[in-house]
């Protein structure tokens, strides 16, 4: 959902593919509130990320190490990309899709850094380092990172027990096996 102020105590409330304005701040925490089950939520704001064909895009990077003493290696790479009218780039959430990262890149026209590719790996590599000392067992994570239209790097969240499924949808099953196959190795 992205909430957006457009003067006058008006709210543009965007929830899934609908849009709504909503007059008023009471009366807009009560149509939010409608739209949620009774439960904690994390409020964050808004990213501004690259967009394709006016729809917004984020990376998905796996990182994984067969055991806590060796270094974490990108065992894959992707782009998730919001399905038509959505906010979130949750693929069964918004009936997106997923793409090589390299053509998500390209075709989104961000204008950034030739570098761009190894600033992520930098970052993802960083934060990998940083969670496995927090969390000595862990082996895999997922970052969602968020790639802005000015080409900055932004850290969405991490998913410690994220799903591979998203790889195998990409024409390439290369990251899929890779990922598939370090996660079946017994720890030693």
């Amino acid at each position: 959902m992205k909430l957006t102020s457009i003067g006058d105590e008006q709210y543009l409330v965007h929830a899934g593919p609908s849009k709504r304005v909503v007059h008023g701040k009471e009366e807009t925490v009560a149509y939010i509130r409608s739209l949620f089950r009774p439960k904690t939520y994390l409020l964050q704001p808004h990213l501004s990320l690259g967009r394709i064909s006016g729809r917004p895009f984020d990376i998905r990077v796996m990182v994984q190490r067969q055991k806590s003493t060796e270094p974490w290696i990108i065992t894959g790479w992707l782009a998730k990309l919001a399905g038509p009218g959505y906010v979130v780039t949750n693929v069964a959430r918004s009936r997106g899709k997923v793409l090589p990262l390299r053509k998500a890149i390209a075709e989104s026209k961000i204008a950034c850094s030739p570098h761009l590719l190894q600033e992520l790996r930098q970052v993802s590599f960083a934060i990998a380092r940083r969670l496995g000392r927090a969390y000595p067992n862990l082996r895999e994570v997922g970052l969602d990172l968020g790639l802005d239209q000015q080409g900055k790097i932004w850290f969405i969240e991490a998913n410690f027990r994220p799903a591979i499924s998203l790889f195998q949808k990409l024409p390439d099953k290369s990251f899929y096996r890779r990922i598939k196959a370090l996660r079946s190795q017994p720890t030693r």
